[in-house]
């Protein structure tokens, strides 16, 4: 090495010495250099309309259902018919009854709203949500979803990131109040780094494939019933590499349901949303 060239590497040395700065080299098993990690930790939210994609398409229910007794819950599955990521998409559920064989009509207080934090295009993402307590004559009518606002963003804006999968495993229904029911299943994300967990929604249908009910609970253990003794996975849900998880529903699983029909949506997001943010989750 020349004396000029020992020079200049001593002093990009000591400059980066000087800032604080380390160089790390991942590698591979063979030896070879790792890609950095692409995905972002954030992106600058710009609330659109969901409807609406900035080249046609936009957020849409292709189906939906709900169960009619005891503590009704909603299900639906939303579809990204646009071009672009939906990041953060808002939806509101409405739901209609008869009290006491009253004509149907809108429940009261605040509207029920919850956040999708990631849907590629194309994507079906679940939702489901536990909506009021019936009893008596009462009756729950109807129910439908309100698609709101968004964040469009243009392919390749998240980098590598990719949904996790959820593939079902098995229910077990437990006769007790509160409600102790527990759906386990497998969960595998294939993303560069951990993700934030913002739930699991669960969808649930009959025989026939119709939707009748669905909910949104936290993965891993949180939610069990005193003294469970199931423990929670060794990787927390949407971290890199596959687990054996569950979710603990807020209301006991419709009767009717075809337990190796339900669907599982786990909802990873690039981070944490700000605790002010209207996220009903």
């Amino acid at each position: 090495m020349t004396t000029r060239k020992l020079l200049l590497v001593t002093i990009v040395a000591l400059l980066a010495a000087a800032a604080g700065v380390v160089a790390v080299v991942l590698t591979r098993g063979d030896g070879s250099a790792a890609k950095p990690c692409d995905i972002p930790n954030s992106v600058k939210e710009q609330p659109v309309s969901a409807k609406t994609g900035p080249a046609g398409g936009g957020i849409e229910v292709a189906e939906k259902g709900v169960s009619s007794s005891g503590l009704a819950s909603m299900g639906a599955v939303l579809r990204n018919t646009s071009d672009h990521i939906a990041y953060r998409t808002k939806v509101t559920l409405k739901v209609i009854v008869s009290v006491n064989g009253l004509p149907p009509g809108p429940i009261q207080g605040a509207p029920m709203t919850m956040e999708v934090p990631v849907m590629l295009p194309g994507e079906h993402v679940g939702i489901g949500r536990t909506l009021i307590n019936v009893g008596g004559n009462d009756k729950v009518n109807s129910a439908d979803v309100d698609i709101q606002t968004t964040t469009w963003l243009p392919k390749g804006a998240l980098g590598s990131y990719t949904p996790a999968t959820d593939t079902y495993e098995a229910t077990d229904r437990v006769p007790a109040s509160p409600p102790a029911d527990t759906v386990r299943y497998t969960e595998k994300s294939a993303n560069c780094r951990a993700l934030s967990s913002r739930r699991t929604a669960v969808v649930f249908r009959d025989a026939n494939g119709k939707i009748v009910g669905g909910d949104l609970a936290p993965p891993d253990g949180k939610g069990n019933p005193a003294g469970s003794p199931q423990q929670p996975p060794a990787s927390p849900s949407c971290s890199p590499g596959e687990r054996s998880t569950w979710i603990v529903p807020l209301q006991h699983i419709p009767q009717n349901t075809d337990d190796k029909r339900t669907e599982l949506y786990s909802y990873c997001d690039l981070n944490a949303p700000h605790p002010d943010q209207n996220n009903a989750l």
